[in-house]
């Protein structure tokens, strides 16, 4: 079976709408949804220096996920919200420090410097919360400035 193309679209943080129709759309059907935020050029890091995969740090601009129907090895549906980031350490309670706890409903599935933080949601919640919880968590992290412009890109199966 042949996968469809990825779907990219972008957005504003002051319109959500266009991203949680199609958090709409892909549920019931199965797909998955990328968030990559815009920067600044100028306000950029420096490249890191040395080996970086031999790190256990992220990226330094965030990447966020949301994932519908993922399953527990119990088989427990769940979404999956997730985020790459570099803040060196485990975030979860970095983020709660800084006045943003985890979304309502949600539980820590991994919280890795390296692979980043995987937060499991009821498959019922709701999109858009799941969506500014995502958003927020990732300005929060980012080493720069964010332009509050974003990029999703949908992946269909």
């Amino acid at each position: 079976m042949a996968r469809r193309p990825a779907e990219t679209l972008e957005f504003t943080v002051e319109d959500l709408s266009p991203v949680v129709e199609l958090m709409d759309a892909l549920e019931p059907a199965g797909g998955w949804l990328t968030l990559q935020p815009a920067f600044d050029a100028e306000s950029a890091p420096p490249p890191r220096r040395g080996m970086g995969f031999f790190t256990a740090r992220g990226p330094y601009i965030p990447v966020a996920t949301w994932v519908p129907g993922e399953r527990t090895r119990q088989g427990v549906a769940y979404t999956a919200l997730g985020l790459q980031h570099g803040v060196g350490g485990p975030i979860v309670r970095w983020m709660a420090e800084r006045g943003h706890p985890l979304v309502e409903g949600g539980e820590v599935i991994e919280d890795h410097p390296g692979r980043g933080l995987v937060v499991a949601v009821p498959p019922a919640s709701d999109h858009r919360l799941a969506l500014e919880w995502l958003i927020d968590a990732a300005d929060l992290v980012c080493a720069i400035q964010l332009t509050g412009e974003w990029l999703v890109t949908a992946y269909r199966r």
